[in-house]
């Protein structure tokens, strides 16, 4: 599973497929749009000004800006499930604006969504606050946790968002620092959507993401096969 397959894998399916990824994205783009926007209305209002109705007009623009940042973070989680699809044939390239929105098409995708993104959120800063490095060893642990238990939901079995977090510790073991350096493949692409003040970002966004899902396919597919050789001997 090197990163060259995986990336080649996710940029063949892009460009044979880009009208698709672009308006299966184009919702995020447009609420990252706004979330922009609002950080940088809210960065050039006068606070020097002593006047509530100016903090008031500045702090509208914060709650804009994290609001509108959450909700894409959100909505990339319930795309990445149709990317995962994807790469899996068992979904169609069809409808991308209905699939953009698939985190809120059912409850347990959100509410379960919501809730690993709490404990990570809690269990990471714990880390961290202790010491960066496990902070950032702890993030790439718990990276598979929104997939695997979307796979068990729709595959009907129990699990708990906990137990999610704890079974992509368990499969990250002795990958993490595969995934970091995947990750770290992708810092050229991010430098080029700041040159282009984001226009990049039309396409770099989709094969980031893509390559992320393609990187869980290919990880479980792994790990499956490791442990049917095992049973068998």
């Amino acid at each position: 599973m090197s990163r060259y397959q995986l990336k080649k894998e996710a940029k063949d399916l892009l460009n044979r497929n880009f009208v698709f990824f672009l308006l299966l994205f184009l919702p995020v783009f447009v609420i990252e749009l706004i979330a922009e926007g609002a950080n940088f209305k809210s960065d050039n209002v006068n606070v020097q000004v002593v006047d509530s109705s100016v903090s008031s007009i500045w702090g509208s623009w914060d709650t804009i800006g994290l609001f509108s940042s959450l909700l894409a973070g959100f909505l990339i989680v319930g795309i990445s499930y149709v990317l995962v699809d994807l790469f899996r044939e068992s979904q169609t390239f069809s409808d991308p604006l209905k699939k953009s929105f698939t985190i809120v098409s059912r409850g347990d995708y959100f509410i379960g969504s919501i809730l690993i993104s709490l404990l990570s959120f809690v269990w990471i800063f714990l880390w961290t606050f202790l010491l960066l490095v496990p902070g950032i060893i702890k993030s790439l642990a718990y990276s598979q946790a929104y997939y695997i238990y979307r796979d068990a939901i729709d595959q009907q079995q129990s699990i708990s968002c906990r137990d999610a977090i704890s079974k992509s510790r368990a499969l990250m073991n002795g990958h993490k620092w595969e995934y970091f350096m995947l990750q770290l493949s992708f810092i050229g692409w991010g430098l080029l959507i700041m040159i282009t003040f984001g226009i990049a970002a039309i396409w770099v966004q989709p094969y980031y993401h893509l390559t992320m899902a393609n990187y869980y396919r290919h990880l479980v597919a792994t790990s499956t096969e490791k442990s049917r050789l095992e049973t068998a001997n």
